[in-house]
């Protein structure tokens, strides 16, 4: 096992993680995209603080972020650049995430607009974070 986690640069994996959460914050705030998000889910800023504590959101965001890189991070060579790293990057997210987000918004009856919200956020998160990746593998 030590072997297949030798190429791991665990500090751009953690990187890449604080990355895709703090772009997350500002993109889902009512700075970006927050009022539009919340429109689309038939909520207010009030109903999402009824949710889960927001402490708790945030350290499962930055887990599950962080395994995302780190799956990332074993597709990513070695020789990668920033650019060939933030291409696979992009194909990740739009070939895997993206297309299985389109298939749940066709059964679950979410509008174009709600899939666009989060698929631009995936597209965008994943290749920066290949780029970090890629750059710094």
């Amino acid at each position: 096992m030590a072997s297949f986690l030798q190429n791991i640069n665990f500090w751009a994996v953690l990187l890449a993680a604080f990355t895709k959460v703090a772009i997350g914050s500002f993109w889902y705030s009512p700075l970006i995209l927050g009022k539009s998000w919340m429109a689309e889910n038939d909520f207010t800023e009030a109903d999402f603080m009824k949710g889960h504590p927001i402490w708790l959101m945030a350290v499962l965001s930055l887990t599950f972020a962080f395994i995302a890189a780190l799956a990332m991070a074993f597709f990513i060579a070695p020789q990668s650049t920033f650019f060939s790293g933030a291409g696979m990057g992009a194909l990740v997210s739009v070939v895997w995430i993206s297309s299985s987000k389109a298939n749940t918004t066709l059964y679950e009856h979410y509008s174009f607009r709600h899939y666009m919200i989060h698929a631009g956020y995936d597209i965008f998160t994943y290749t920066l974070m290949g780029g970090i990746l890629g750059a710094w593998h």
